[in-house]
């Protein structure tokens, strides 16, 4: 298994993706919040011909979730979290708005 990393945001959140030599691969915190960080993640899976077959958080802070929306339209992957963080996960835009994020 292979591991890629990045640095997203400016909380520097790492996002991480999980991928084999069968090319599927997974999104782990998908914290690319600008244009900018959504295209290193497209280029990156493009790049290296990966097929993205899942989408998790590890937990539901915003710097981790920014590019949840970005990533499950892309790719049409599903999101899996812990039953747990939803409720953190539905007051986001609230949570966002603090810190002065859209």
């Amino acid at each position: 298994m292979k591991v890629k990393s990045f640095t997203f945001n400016s909380f520097e959140e790492n996002t991480y993706i999980l991928y084999d030599e069968t090319k599927e691969c997974i999104i782990v915190d998908p914290g690319c919040y600008s244009e900018y960080e959504k295209n290193q993640l497209t280029d990156f899976i493009s790049s290296n011909k990966l097929n993205p077959i899942k989408l998790i958080n590890t937990h539901c802070h915003i710097d981790h979730i920014f590019g949840n929306k970005f990533v499950c339209n892309k790719w049409e992957i599903p999101l899996s979290i812990h039953k747990s963080d939803l409720a953190l996960l539905e007051q986001s835009v609230r949570i966002a708005e603090i810190y002065g994020f859209e």
